[in-house]
């Protein structure tokens, strides 16, 4: 019997195999002939990886007629069915499930917390087996966070390989993000939405959340925040790689979605979506994409979160935001007094600076119209100008900086305005139910 089985990893399958025939150093003739012949003597075979040894059918037929004189079961294990249409045509190809649950015992005897092994578990999806043996040796021997992280990198690093997906490493948690306090509350409540309990309890798999928005609002650091929140890796799919590839921009697509598929659970970040995809000389094989990605995000099982941000909603075309693609659409308005307290808060700490030693009210009072990125950009200036004046930073200093800055929101005003009247009714306020102060000659 000849049998084709394709694995997760074709090492593993094949380790205690009967008549597992190890790759050899020597010549690749002499390898080969020694393969038929072990056949036709009527010795059973298996062999891991065969789709990397036969490169043309001369090869594939030779090796049949060995298999057509032989008694004993030949089994070749293959990541890839790439092998000669002649082999496969003769072989049964079987798919091994892949099954993960071997490495629940091992997972169990770590010496960490039930949250700790739980990461372990939902991340090792997507090594081949032998690599996960290897990786839980390890881990053993660390501390528990060292260890979820040293685990994290491993993933990073398998796919960083692909050319078009950009592997993120980013610090910070859910306190680095101002305000906002409606979408904070769901990213944190849909933390364990990913686990089979979760599908027990009646919960679908998360499929993803579109962000849309005034530009330096948040939307970025959030995208970049929930994986951390999650303990997921986070990949950015860069669609101006894919058109610099030389390469069919839907294979390429495919491929990398593919491969985090194979990593999931992960957070695939598109940032400005409407500049990847939505163009006014579209091309017929950037709407085949369009088209594809909008089925995958209605379809898909896997859990692959995806993360779209979004500046320019006029350009959205309806069946992206319907029902189904999205489980949540958030419109990121300018933030409030509160929030924009809440944000120079935040950036005065990450500088090491005391905030109970300004007036926050006051300065958030002046930034009205203030992006959050614009805030952070006030204290920045406010540290080097003090900085070149040999002086600690100063409230004086500050509201300077804030009397000379001109906010983008009063450039683009007629964008906002646009913005937030289309994000009635059709997305949820990332802030709350709170209403933003009145912008624009009064008008909210």
């Amino acid at each position: 019997m000849f049998r084709i089985v394709r694995c997760n990893d074709p090492f593993f399958s094949a380790r205690h195999a009967e008549g597992r025939i190890d790759w050899s150093s020597g010549d690749a003739g002499d390898f080969f002939d020694h393969l038929v012949e072990t056949i036709r003597s009527g010795e059973p075979v298996a062999l891991p990886y065969a789709e990397h040894f036969f490169t043309d059918d001369l090869k594939a037929l030779r090796l049949l007629e060995a298999i057509f004189v032989s008694t004993a079961p030949v089994t070749f294990f293959c990541r890839e069915l790439t092998l000669p249409a002649v082999l496969m045509r003769y072989a049964v190809i079987e798919n091994e499930a892949e099954d993960y649950r071997a490495f629940d015992p091992a997972i169990a005897a770590l010496p960490f917390s039930a949250d700790a092994k739980a990461v372990i578990t939902e991340n090792i999806h997507g090594f081949p087996y032998l690599r996960i043996e290897e990786l839980l040796t390890a881990v053993a021997a660390m501390p528990e966070a060292a260890a979820v992280e040293y685990l994290l990198d491993n993933k990073r690093n398998l796919l960083s390989r692909n050319p078009v997906l950009e592997v993120m490493k980013v610090g910070g948690g859910i306190g680095d993000i101002g305000g906002l306090a409606e979408l904070k509350q769901w990213i944190v409540e849909r933390r364990s939405n990913f686990s089979d309990k979760a599908r027990d309890f009646g919960i679908p798999m998360p499929k993803g959340m579109l962000m849309l928005g005034v530009q330096g609002c948040g939307k970025s650091l959030t995208s970049k925040t929930i994986a951390n929140i999650w303990n997921f890796p986070l990949v950015r799919l860069d669609f101006v790689n894919l058109f610099r590839q030389g390469s069919s921009v839907e294979e390429l697509i495919k491929e990398a979605v593919t491969v985090a598929e194979a990593f999931a659970p992960i957070v695939l970040w598109i940032d400005e979506i409407e500049k990847a995809l939505f163009q006014d000389d579209q091309s017929a094989e950037i709407r085949r994409v369009l088209g594809w990605l909008m089925t995958w995000m209605q379809e898909k099982s896997r859990p692959v979160f995806l993360v779209a941000t979004a500046n320019n909603v006029e350009v959205l075309p309806p069946e992206l935001l319907r029902k189904g693609r999205f489980d949540e659409i958030f419109f990121i308005d300018l933030p409030a007094a509160d929030e924009r307290e809440e944000i120079l808060r935040i950036h005065l700490e990450r500088r090491h600076r005391d905030p109970k030693k300004y007036d926050l009210a006051k300065l958030a009072a002046a930034a009205e119209h203030f992006s959050g990125a614009e805030m952070e950009q006030i204290v920045v200036d406010g540290l080097v100008a003090d900085y070149a004046k040999g002086r600690e930073l100063t409230q004086k200093t500050l509201e300077e900086v804030l009397r000379r800055t001109v906010p983008l929101a009063v450039t683009y005003e007629e964008q906002i305005k646009k913005l937030r009247m289309w994000s009635r009714g059709r997305a949820r306020n990332a802030s709350g139910n709170i209403r933003v102060e009145s912008l624009f000659n009064g008008q909210p």
